[in-house]
């Protein structure tokens, strides 16, 4: 330990543990307030909980409890002590028999001789973490300060840090201080996207003051940026030493747990290097899922792809989630274009060789992939951070967590002053039984009338469903058998076949008590807002926001703790009746109602003033009970609402309108739909502005038929035609053989990545003797400028997108694909 360190202030980024002489430690990672990174060692007591059968003579059932003893390896596992305890479960009084073990490895052996007892009727938290545990019991807090007083510890391995130790005392501080963390973005470019097959061509890693690509392939006039190595395995060595002097706290790299990390392990181990980037000196490690997460010890590794598809895909415009989109979008910046698919011709081609020229912009794309990363992450870090502190489990796992998972690591570190025992994981067989039953009735949508409409007011419901479970106190914890004297009950819907209504105690339950809590802090940061703009508070209501919302979702999700398919099911209905409540409240109003869609209704104000529309908002919202309230989310001067592609009813959740301040909302049409080209995307939000600013189809009509006229004379650019899909799963999964598998395929033979969320680009080009359109379909660099299929996009694209809007003018698709004419001549 350097110098007499005792009492610390140091703010918490990361927590993981390491055996040591045959116990676990807990390990704080962290900075102190004069940003030295520090790593300190605690101790916490591991246990579960047994309920037993009712009649069962306790002090017998503590007795052989006590006695339980197993060897594993070279120690022994034990029960140390056990308590009697009056806990609540799921909302009902219980009196639980408290396990202490020796080691928190220890719980799940016990477990398993104790829960074959005959006087045991469940076993309870046998599955909860040891960080969980150890944040629940010790009080800290992700990404806050914290006081220490810390004492010299003898440790096996040395930690490259400033000021280690083991910790005797720890207290959280209430303070609003910032942390800004060290962090390096980094990327590779391989040769080939098998790591079997292919080399680590090169490495990038960057932030604000330190931009290096690592490289084995020479070339000339090299920028500083680029460092030259021997080869592949100096590269690697090169690599980790950068880790090691930079010493970051976030190493962030993105889809970097789906490729870069695990092609790093598997060239490192198949050139007998320790890729132990730790400062601990240890190995990086996987964590088996879907897509196996890095770990390395005190650095945490973020892919950042994981975050903002969990949890900031639904707040983006993005067509796609790829490096290039989100950075465009979020940044401003972009990836540097390269063709890659030449590259990587040429690399197969002349077996590593490129001109130089080429290697020297493919180090700078290389490089620019590491610095979008960085600048990602630092606009991303209010989010990251926000939810972090929000939910309470260690930044690497929310940064990989499903809405889900959120929601449940909010409730367990919330759960104590309640005095709940938590629920167990459900097991595979209980999550495959909950999915064979049957759905319950979904969102409640009033079909349009087809038609253009002028002054619209669209008024929703704030936070509908978190307002209904908090409103009528929907929990696991309140649902009632049977009706009872006094308690919420819910309107009669179809449940399992059966028109039924489900009860609620009035006492509130756990889970509406912190949702409510979420939405009363939303309000409080909202206020802020409006007085003071900040990232963090943006990111703050938007974590608190999205949490709340989630919880309807988590009550319906098979894998989750509190699961209760009947609390999911009161939601919908009770939210559906108050929407249909609301809506027949406006028609007797004399508004009409145009639209009604789960959360929302509009009506057109064509016979009504602003005014009225007020005061009877205003109406509404003194009736509704609890915490549901009516908002009114915009005044818009247009709106239409199209049929289905059938043409016979009005489309549900398709729908353009227009706001006071020229601003176009858009649903449910091709311009927030991948699978279209580009220009049919732009064509189709032309004819919808026109449309909107003119309360009539004529100029929209003359446009659409001069794009038609500028498709079959080919005077429209190939990149305005290509078409971009989304592969889904893996490649091998596919069984229907699509355009966009054909092409994936290709790009696969080529050696370029091709994997689940990949964006698969091609056009529709003019061949001969081939009428499928997978067997037209080509990578754009294939297609000269006038080569593309100019009859299947007038039919297939431009034609689709706006059949059924101008079929409300009826205007058919026949008219429109003639030669250019006016509508009055039809």
């Amino acid at each position: 330990m350097k110098g007499a360190y005792k009492k610390v202030r140091f703010i918490l980024y990361d927590i993981d543990y390491q055996d040591i002489n045959g116990k676990t430690y807990i390990r704080l990672w962290g900075r102190t307030h004069d940003g030295k990174k520090c790593c300190f060692f605690d101790i916490c007591d591991s246990f579960f909980y047994l309920i037993p059968k009712e009649r069962v003579d306790i002090k017998k059932y503590i007795e052989k409890i006590k006695k339980v003893k197993l060897n594993i390896g070279n120690r022994v596992a034990a029960v140390t002590k056990v308590e009697i305890v009056n806990k609540n479960y799921v909302g009902k009084s219980v009196k639980a028999i408290k396990i202490y073990v020796s080691n928190h490895k220890d719980v799940i052996p016990i477990k398993e001789i104790v829960k074959d007892f005959s006087e045991t009727e469940e076993k309870l938290e046998t599955d909860i973490n040891f960080i969980t545990r150890y944040i629940l019991e010790k009080n800290v807090k992700q990404l806050q300060w914290h006081n220490a007083e810390i004492e010299s510890m003898t440790i096996k391995n040395k930690i490259d840090v400033d000021i280690t130790g083991r910790i005797k005392k720890i207290d959280f501080i209430n303070s609003e201080e910032t942390f800004e963390p060290s962090v390096l973005g980094f990327d590779i470019e391989v040769s080939d996207m098998d790591a079997s097959n292919g080399e680590i061509l090169m490495v990038s890693i960057a932030n604000k003051r330190f931009k290096k690509v690592i490289t084995w392939k020479h070339f000339k006039n090299k920028p500083e940026s680029v460092e030259f190595v021997k080869d592949e395995a100096e590269l690697i060595n090169r690599f980790k030493q950068v880790i090691k002097n930079e010493k970051p706290d976030f190493l962030v790299g993105y889809f970097s747990d789906g490729f870069d990390m695990p092609y790093l392990r598997h060239r490192a181990d198949k050139l007998g290097i320790k890729l132990n980037l730790g400062v601990d000196g240890s190995n990086i490690t996987f964590i088996r899922g879907v897509v196996s997460s890095t770990k390395i010890a005190g650095i945490i590794h973020i892919d950042l792809f994981k975050f903002v598809n969990n949890v900031i895909s639904p707040s983006l415009q993005s067509e796609t989630l790829t490096l290039n989109e989100v950075a465009t979008e979020l940044l401003g910046d972009k990836k540097l274009e390269i063709n890659l698919g030449k590259i990587n011709k040429e690399l197969k081609r002349t077996k590593g060789k490129l001109k130089e020229a080429e290697w020297l912009r493919y180090s700078l794309y290389n490089l620019q992939d590491s610095i979008l990363a960085a600048k990602l992450f630092e606009k991303l870090w209010p989010n990251i951070s926000e939810m972090t502190r929000i939910v309470e489990e260690p930044v690497w796992l929310v940064s990989r967590s499903t809405y889900s998972n959120l929601v449940e690591h909010y409730i367990i570190h919330n759960i104590k002053p309640f005095n709940e025992i938590i629920k167990h994981r459900p097991t595979r067989d209980k999550i495959i039984e909950r999915r064979e039953k049957k759905k319950y009735g979904g969102a409640f949508v009033l079909e349009p009338k087809p038609g253009i409409y002028n002054d619209i007011v669209v008024f929703d419901f704030r936070s509908i469903y978190p307002s209904v479970i908090v409103s009528f106190n929907i929990s696991p914890s309140t649902i009632l058998k049977k009706k009872e004297k006094n308690c919420y009950e819910t309107p009669e819907f179809i449940y399992d076949g059966k028109k039924r209504a489900f009860y609620f105690l009035k006492k509130q339950g756990f889970i509406p008590n912190l949702l409510l809590r979420l939405i009363h802090k939303r309000k409080e940061v909202k206020l802020q807002l409006k007085k003071h703009k900040t990232a963090l508070l943006e990111a703050r209501s938007y974590a608190l926001k999205t949490l709340a919302n989630a919880t309807y979702g988590y009550y319906g999700f098979f894998g989750a703790r509190w699961y209760c398919r009947e609390c999911a099911a009161s939601t919908t209905a009770t939210a559906k009746h108050y929407l249909m409540k609301t809506i027949d409240n406006a028609k007797q109003y004399g508004f009409n109602v145009i639209y009604g869609d789960t959360d929302s209704l509009m009506i057109d104000l064509s016979n009504k003033t602003k005014e009225e529309a007020l005061n009877w908002y205003k109406q509404v919202n003194n009736k509704l009970p609890g915490a549901m309230e009516l908002d009114i989310e915009d005044f818009y001067k247009r709106g239409l609402f199209v049929t289905t592609r059938k043409g016979n009813i009005g489309a549900k959740k398709k729908y353009a309108l227009l706001s006071e301040d020229k601003s176009l909302k858009i649903r449910g049409f091709e311009t927030v739909r991948r699978d279209w080209a580009k220009l049919t995307k732009e064509m189709q939000d032309k004819v919808l502005r026109m449309i909107l600013n003119d309360g009539n189809p004529d100029r929209a009509f003359k446009f659409t038929q001069k794009i038609i006229s500028d498709l079959k004379s080919k005077k429209i650019h190939k990149e305005m035609l290509i078409i971009k899909t989304q592969l889904k799963k893996e490649l091998s999964a596919y069984t229907a053989v699509t355009p966009h598998v054909i092409i994936a395929r290709k790009l696969k033979d080529m050696g370029l990545s091709v994997k689940p969320g990949s964006l698969i680009e091609y056009i529709v080009a003019e061949t001969k003797n081939k009428k499928l359109v997978r067997e037209k379909a080509k990578l754009p660099d294939e297609v000269s400028e006038k080569e593309y299929d100019a009859t299947y996009y007038i039919e297939h694209q431009i034609i689709p997108a706006v059949e059924n809007i101008f079929a409300v003018f009826g205007i058919t698709k026949e008219q429109l694909s003639k030669k250019q004419t006016t509508l009055h001549q039809f």
